[in-house]
């Protein structure tokens, strides 16, 4: 089957480090496509990055590695990484304001939690979006057990109340076991490119790429 993206085409990227040999390098981190030796869409890591060119007609950046020229479009970048990495890109904090979409949350109120997964995200984890009843947003702490057979994600909270929601990470999905959202509803988005298996007790979702469900209603409704 023919791909719908150029050759070594990179989404959902960002630029990270890494130390090897006493020595800090940059690479990028993503999913390749139309990358020969690769299935489509297969999450790694590239090779040091040896030149950046922006290339505004095609509205991507050209990132050459020690062995390949990637393809990586703006509107694929993962800001919300590349924010944080050391590598700065030309042009970076405008293009960001033309493709970043941030998670919708116009009608999220206090009594609403949304979780946002991915499939390129590490264990399927993007975020956690809820207020406080000051109108704050609500911080969190978000950490993996690693088990024998299976990994736990684990979300809690770092402001009063109550919140543990965890997880066992599969390959393609993951299974609720901890659902406590301190009397939230909880709504789960899907912000990858490939639909993801939530099980939830005896029920199953397949949750298809940029959609949103509820998935627990608050116990007690006022």
């Amino acid at each position: 089957m023919e791909s719908q993206y150029k050759e070594n085409t990179l989404r959902n990227w960002f630029i990270t480090d890494l130390k090897y040999q006493e020595k800090i390098f940059q690479i990028v981190t993503g999913n390749f496509y139309n990358r020969p030796g690769f299935f489509e869409g297969m999450h790694g890591r590239t090779s040091p990055i040896q030149d950046v060119k922006i290339n505004l007609e095609e509205n991507e950046y050209e990132i050459q590695t020690l062995n390949t020229l990637y393809h990586c479009p703006f509107d694929s970048c993962f800001f919300e990484r590349q924010d944080k990495s050391s590598f700065k890109l030309p042009k970076y904090h405008k293009i960001k304001n033309q493709y970043f979409i941030p998670t919708d949350t116009t009608n999220l109120t206090a009594d609403d939690m949304i979780l946002v997964v991915a499939d390129y995200c590490d264990y399927f984890f993007k975020d956690l979006i809820f207020f406080t009843k000051n109108k704050k947003q609500g911080a969190y702490f978000g950490n993996v057990h690693l088990g024998m057979i299976v990994d736990t994600y684990i979300l809690s909270s770092k402001d009063d109340g109550k919140i543990d929601i965890r997880w066992y990470v599969y390959d393609c999905g993951f299974e609720f076991y901890s659902l406590e959202t301190d009397n939230r509803n909880l709504w789960i988005e899907n912000a990858g490119d490939a639909s993801l298996r939530i099980e939830i007790g005896d029920k199953i979702i397949n949750l298809e790429p940029k959609s949103r469900e509820k998935i627990l209603m608050k116990k007690n409704k006022t």
